[in-house]
């Protein structure tokens, strides 16, 4: 019987991935479209701010879950002259377009709210409008499961990064819905304070986001990467100590060079040995290692 083909069987799987998660990605699109224009109707019609700033950040979540479908697809891309080392960092760019989104929505409506507070528009209770926006919670809750399931299955910053900000959106939603009922027994802005709030966790948020995915542009150290191979180094036969360094092209693809030290008089099958190990388990998480020398000041 012929032996299914392990590389082919490999292409199949990482197919069907890019593919899922372009599905994930571009539903999740669709449906914040749905939901940014239900909250904004919403809040126009209440006169609640905090209801339509949750609207235009779903509208930023459009833009990003899109941004973030273009990623996958490409991020599988084959190599090519200009892009040797292939697409994968395209996936740190999404997530860093994605922080500066979440940062400029907030910004705009910390704004808004601040100028509310100061100038207090009557605000229009309906119990209709208040059952659709509950409604609008359960459907960012769902969505925030659909990319957590997915991130558990398919590692991906971008996906956890979609999960946070669903998790988030929740959250705003319910602060934004609990600042309209309020509003029918309290003559203070609460609707203007709560929309301050949300703004403050977005920015937050989105400003965690961007230094993570700056650094990592910029070519800062992959310390989760350098700790993991240093960590296998020193766990092989012989092996005192172990220099890394880690180039990242990627969530799923880097290359090592790594410097072993070997106790004195170490035999040379067991230096081969403790190499091919480390190639090895490296090579089932993405990592292609050289094995060389560090020259003084390199």
């Amino acid at each position: 019987m012929r032996k299914p083909n392990g590389n082919k069987m490999a292409m199949n799987d990482k197919a069907r991935e890019r593919k899922i998660k372009i599905a994930v990605s571009s539903s999740a699109s669709a449906v914040n479209m749905g939901l940014g224009i239900v909250k904004v109707l919403a809040g126009i019609y209440t006169n609640s701010l905090s209801i339509i700033t949750d609207g235009v950040n779903n509208f930023g979540d459009v833009l990003s879950n899109a941004g973030a479908a273009v990623g996958f697809a490409v991020e599988n891309k084959a190599p090519t002259e200009k892009f040797p080392a292939g697409f994968g960092r395209v996936e740190y760019i999404v997530t860093f377009i994605m922080a500066i989104i979440i940062m400029a929505v907030g910004g705009g409506f910390a704004y808004s709210a601040l100028d509310r507070i100061f100038y207090h528009p009557v605000i229009t209770f309906s119990w209709v409008q208040f059952g659709i926006i509950a409604a609008t919670i359960a459907v960012k809750i769902g969505l925030a499961v659909m990319f957590r399931l997915s991130y558990v299955k398919y590692r991906s910053d971008v996906l956890k990064a979609q999960t946070l900000d669903s998790v988030l959106d929740a959250c705003i939603t319910t602060f934004a819905l609990l600042g309209l009922f309020l509003s029918r027994y309290i003559s203070f802005p609460i609707d203007a304070v709560i929309g301050l709030i949300i703004s403050a966790v977005m920015i937050a948020a989105g400003v965690k986001l961007f230094v993570g995915e700056f650094v990592r542009l910029a070519g800062g150290a992959d310390e989760r990467r350098v700790g993991g191979l240093k960590k296998l180094c020193l766990a092989q036969k012989s092996v005192t100590d172990a220099r890394v360094r880690v180039y990242d092209f990627g969530t799923k693809y880097a290359e090592a060079v790594v410097e072993l030290t070997f106790e004195e008089n170490v035999r040379q099958e067991d230096r081969s040995a403790a190499e091919n190990k480390i190639s090895a388990v490296a090579r089932q998480h993405g990592i292609a290692v050289t094995f060389a020398e560090f020259k003084e000041g390199q």
